[in-house]
């Protein structure tokens, strides 16, 4: 394993030769513009490149030892200097050609970053709106997926109603409140690690290979107590509810930005959060993820 060692040429078995001996990965990484609407992070290939000026997001061969996001993000870093941790990854699309793929990393900012030509292969780099991406000359690989990944742009958040999946449990939840809720803060933080491959029906996030959500847990009563041991994570937050566990469920359904998903099985909570525009899950479709 070495530096550099995924640099040359491979074929596929759909006959085609790409760049990248071990396949190759990209990062979309995504932001609000001035107006509110969302733009990606493209990059213009050079004159002297393979599929010379087009725009695609930015990427290349992946080495034998890394994995897609470590590849992603080292492309991006090289060709237009995206800081690190700029940008969190929520999705995947592998485009499989057989032998040989290349790995969309989407991810989310929260503005746009300043960016700027890094390397000889990018000589342009800029945000573009998503209504706009289509009229520009695409990479023939990004022009077949770009419609797939414009629907996954925003992120997904999963907001979990603690009690009410805890008490779809028969393990004895009931006789340690606090203990359960941690419990199932610590299954949901490998939950995020792994990501997901389906999203409940109904949540219009895209055709994605693999979904990276935020999980929000929302506390009350009794569980509360295990806050202290529940710190904050990028992947998982913990929330108290100050009074009820579902008003604080039902505001964050409407404020949260992006695709919501709403864990719970209670009719009433259901349907106000249907209302607030999130989509909705039983606690046995999460429970089965773990």
């Amino acid at each position: 394993m070495a530096e550099g060692d995924g640099n040359g040429w491979a074929d596929c078995a759909q006959g085609h030769r790409h760049w990248g001996r071990h396949g190759a990965a990209g990062l979309l990484a995504c932001a609000p513009g001035p107006d509110g609407q969302p733009s990606v992070l493209l990059i213009l290939r050079a004159d002297w490149t393979q599929h010379a000026g087009t725009w695609g997001p930015p990427g290349g061969a992946r080495d034998s030892h890394e994995s897609a996001a470590g590849a992603a993000l080292r492309e991006a870093a090289e060709e237009c200097a995206v800081p690190l941790g700029a940008a969190r990854i929520h999705g995947l699309l592998d485009d499989d050609h057989g032998g040989w793929s290349y790995q969309t990393l989407v991810a989310r900012a929260d503005e746009a970053f300043v960016v700027r030509p890094a390397s000889q292969e990018a000589p342009q780099v800029a945000w573009v709106p998503v209504d706009q991406v289509s009229s520009l000359p695409l990479h023939p690989g990004f022009a077949v997926t770009w419609p797939s990944i414009r629907e996954a742009v925003e992120p997904v958040t999963i907001i979990v109603d603690v009690a009410n999946v805890m008490g779809s449990r028969a393990d004895g939840w009931w006789r340690d409140r606090a203990g359960a809720a941690a419990r199932l803060q610590r299954e949901l933080a490998g939950l995020a690690a792994r990501g997901v491959t389906a999203l409940p029906p109904g949540t219009a996030a895209g055709a994605l290979d693999r979904w990276f959500p935020q999980y929000i847990l929302v506390l009350e009563g009794q569980a509360k107590a295990a806050l202290p041991e529940l710190p904050d994570s990028d992947r998982v937050r913990v929330v108290a509810a100050p009074g009820s566990g579902d008003d604080t469920i039902a505001e964050l359904a409407a404020s949260v930005r992006g695709h919501r998903v709403v864990v719970t099985a209670d009719r009433e909570l259901r349907r106000r959060v249907v209302a607030a525009g999130a989509t909705v899950a039983g606690p046995r479709w999460l429970l089965d993820l773990l």
